[in-house]
């Protein structure tokens, strides 16, 4: 009976593309059908040419895909052990990321390490690179990621005996230089944004070059904890020092902290493709007070006031009673 389950569990792999990587304990009484999948992102990816330090979320977006009984004739807290240990399958393990050089990015940061990564978290790296003062426009950094997994595991008096196996992921970054050539900065930012509110965040751009920028458009590029909910704005045609303003409504998390987060401002036209970063500060509080906070408060002086005027009054009409009774 128990190879037939087994016979059965490798047909559903082969059906699933992942019969070469099981592998058996004599005594499993669970199988786990898992995977994990690594994805990496840079929080920062506009940057200016010189010394950086460059940003990088790595998130593990794997998962057990079933958890399949294989045999109950064992100890009872053994086959509950070995059910808990073997959602451990989707965990990666002892992680070591590696960004690569390429062009004029020099990398001189050594390979970053993580713990544990497991399904549906994420983590954060940090590189120092290196921007030559030439470089302008998106460019790849190949990121190596190697990792150890879990592929089976075996509990035997209240004992657990994990299988684990090497693995690596070859994962591709792309980032910005935006050069000392680029003819479009931003002038100005006008911002009221905080945790927890949507506001319109208002960009200055400015036209700094000696030609004329045609049919341009402004993007907002923001990760985590904002949430552009805007489309393109579009500029139209600057002019040699001619200015023009781009509004975006941005939604921020509540539980954003009050720091210093870096965002983009993608600029594109006919002639041109760049990305400006700025950076923005998150205030206090929300909006000092609601239109009904104010009226109410308006009030409350002009009753006060009123009092004062009124207790003016009664006192002026007291003095005249005692000056008529002398």
């Amino acid at each position: 009976m128990e190879l037939l389950k087994i016979i059965c569990i490798l047909l559903i792999l082969v059906s699933l593309g992942q019969a070469e990587d099981i592998i058996f304990f004599a005594d499993d009484h669970y199988k786990s059908l898992s995977d994990i999948l690594l994805n990496a992102s840079a929080t920062n990816p506009a940057l200016s040419p010189g010394d950086n330090v460059l940003r990088i979320s790595i998130a593990n977006q794997g998962r057990i895909e079933e958890l399949i009984p294989i045999s109950s004739s064992d100890s009872p807290d053994d086959i509950l052990q070995e059910q808990r240990e073997e959602m451990k399958s989707s965990v990666a393990m002892e992680i070591r990321a590696a960004l690569q050089s390429t062009g004029p990015i020099q990398v001189t940061s050594d390979p970053q390490h993580i713990a544990l990564l497991p399904a549906g978290e994420s983590g954060e790296l940090e590189f120092n690179i290196s921007i030559d003062r030439r470089a302008s426009g998106w460019y790849d950094l190949p990121l190596r990621v190697d990792y150890v997994r879990q592929v089976d595991v075996s509990v035997s008096d209240g004992e657990a005996f994990p299988l684990h196996q090497p693995s690596n992921q070859s994962l591709n970054l792309r980032i910005y230089s935006f050069g000392d050539k680029d003819d479009l900065r931003i002038a100005g930012v006008r911002s009221h944004l905080y945790p927890g509110g949507e506001e319109a965040l208002i960009i200055a751009v400015e036209n700094i070059g000696e030609d004329i920028v045609p049919n341009c458009s402004a993007s907002l590029m923001a990760a985590s904890p904002f949430q552009v909910k805007s489309a393109d704005h579009p500029i139209g045609d600057l002019s040699p020092g001619e200015m023009a303003t781009a509004s975006f409504l941005v939604g921020v998390d509540g539980d954003a902290s009050q720091e210093e987060y870096q965002l983009g401002l993608g600029l594109r036209s006919e002639k041109m493709d760049l990305v400006v970063p700025f950076e923005l500060s998150l205030k206090g509080s929300g909006r000092l007070l609601s239109h009904g906070a104010i009226l109410f408060i308006a009030l409350l002086a002009l009753l006060a006031l009123l009092a004062i005027i009124l207790r003016r009054q009664n006192i002026l009409y007291g003095r005249k009673r005692r000056i008529k009774r002398l």
